[in-house]
């Protein structure tokens, strides 16, 4: 499915409240096409626009976007025609976010096919020409084969850590690591791969372990184990595979991270292209940072452990 036609696209050089004036750049079709006060993404699309022009963009047009319906739950969609360039902007209600969304790239010839994983969900599969996203919480951005106006809006859209993140849980990239074939790549919808090539693990999307067991009644420290993957490791000749796995809570003072003796080997339907299992014992509750390390590859992730 082709969803990547650009529509013409409206105006806005100068605002006067609550609409902007037109622009000259627009042609009498783009004017009579473009988004109305009526429509669900109105307020949202124009303060954007206002936002835009605050950083620097000559915001020429701005009309409905063909993307409407990609996400479920989305508000809407609309095509700006900047000075810069053409790009479309999906919009969420403003107190949900793209973050637990991820988009999975294959390059097809000379094209690309884009699908998205995560929450909210996407049925869609689009092929265009090279494409960029650029996630500004309720605000996903969709330019298609510029990079130069891509690195202009994720300047110009950038967040700011909020201060009251206390714990910088890693969070999934909007461009999603794919393991290398024929390792394993479905996962449930709150779950995201995170490494590369040469080491990758599976994480939460909100970044948060809930109500991890105790090894024993007795044991104040939680348990849990964590699945590691390397290109080419072989159980046959590496077992125990040569996997260490340290942590340290960055919230507050607390013992470092415990381990099993050694990590263990493991396979679901294809023994040839195995995992490898580290127990971890968590002393605290808190914000740990763990790092994996394979022979010098290393990893590192951030969690919220919660109980």
């Amino acid at each position: 499915m082709r969803l990547w036609a650009a529509l013409p696209v409206i105006l806005v050089t100068a605002f006067i409240q609550p609409s902007f004036a037109q622009s000259s750049d627009c042609t009498n079709k783009a004017a009579q096409a473009q988004l109305s006060s009526i429509d669900p993404v109105y307020v949202d699309a124009m303060d954007l626009a206002r936002n835009l022009i605050d950083h620097g963009f000559i915001v020429k047009c701005v009309l409905p976007s063909k993307m409407e319906n990609v996400f479920d739950g989305q508000s809407g969609a609309a095509v700006y025609r900047t000075d810069k360039g053409e790009f479309d902007v999906l919009f969420l209600p403003r107190a949900e976010t793209f973050d637990a969304v991820q988009v999975v790239e294959q390059k097809q010839g000379e094209l690309y096919v884009y699908s998205f994983r995560g929450t909210p969900y996407s049925p869609m599969r689009m092929e265009a020409r090279k494409t960029y996203f650029i996630n500004s919480g309720s605000l996903l951005f969709v330019v298609m084969d510029d990079s130069d106006l891509a690195s202009s809006i994720q300047l110009a859209v950038s967040r700011s850590p909020k201060a009251s993140d206390s714990c910088p849980v890693t969070k999934p990239s909007l461009m999603a690591f794919i393991p290398p074939s024929p390792y394993p790549t479905e996962l449930p919808a709150d779950s995201f791969w995170f490494g590369n090539e040469k080491l990758w693990t599976s994480l939460l999307m909100d970044g948060t372990w809930n109500s991890l067991p105790h090894y024993e009644p007795t044991d104040s420290a939680f348990r849990n184990k964590l699945f590691w993957w390397h290109e080419g490791y072989d159980w046959r000749t590496e077992n125990p595979p040569n996997l260490s796995v340290t942590g340290k809570r960055l919230d507050a003072s607390a013992r470092p991270l415990a381990t099993d003796e050694h990590a263990y080997a493991g396979w679901t339907n294809d023994s040839h292209h195995p995992f490898m299992v580290a127990g971890i014992f968590v002393p605290t509750p808190g914000c740990w940072q763990i790092t994996g390390d394979y022979k010098g590859d290393r990893l590192t992730f951030v969690v919220l452990v919660r109980q």
